[in-house]
């Protein structure tokens, strides 16, 4: 099957979407985009939270996606993380992860290039956490605005938390990971 076109955020097409295949800019100052909530959940620290959105705020959050008729692949830059996944939509995903741990994805949409709905059952510090990560695109007057909501539910204490993040397309010049992201310490 052909793969789904590149959106034009700024072409005015009042009654298309585009798609969602670009790079996209996390909107600091739309809705609350702390992960604060997602990170208590997962029982992280409060030490590490804490750098968590000091790197947030002194630095960008990137996506980069690439979505087909088959695949959902996206490239998730920030200070604090440098992770790609690459998704066969439909298809359960295993990772091995360190200590015997196992982490499962899939992958759906209901509507390709424009809705994507990845589920995840992952380990985390305290329990296993199933993780629901909806990105959804929409037009806001003139601008695509790609919506994640994210929500993590841990098994063992119940304890649930949301959270709605807002990115906005990214033009120009890459951006440079601190040298403090996964993947780019001491790469020049």
């Amino acid at each position: 099957m052909p793969s789904i076109g590149v959106g034009e955020p700024d072409a005015p097409m009042p009654s298309t979407l585009g798609s969602m295949n670009g790079t996209w800019r996390l909107d600091k100052l739309r809705g609350k985009p702390s992960m604060r909530g997602y990170l208590e959940t997962m029982g992280v620290p409060e030490l590490a939270i804490e750098a968590h959105e000091k790197g947030e705020e002194d630095h960008e959050t990137i996506h980069t996606i690439e979505f087909t008729d088959t695949h959902f692949k996206i490239k998730k830059q920030s200070r604090v993380t440098d992770l790609a996944l690459d998704l066969k939509l439909g298809e359960e995903c295993t990772a091995n992860l360190p200590g015997d741990r196992v982490k499962t994805t899939i992958a759906t949409t209901e509507n390709p290039g424009q809705q994507i709905k990845i589920v995840s059952r992952m380990p985390t510090m305290n329990g296993m956490a199933n993780v629901v990560d909806t990105k959804t695109l929409q037009r806001e007057g003139g601008l695509l605005v790609l919506v994640q909501t994210l929500t993590i539910k841990n098994e063992l204490s119940g304890k649930e938390h949301t959270t709605t993040r807002y990115f906005v397309p990214h033009q120009g010049a890459s951006i440079p990971l601190a040298a403090t992201a996964k993947g780019s310490v001491g790469k020049k």
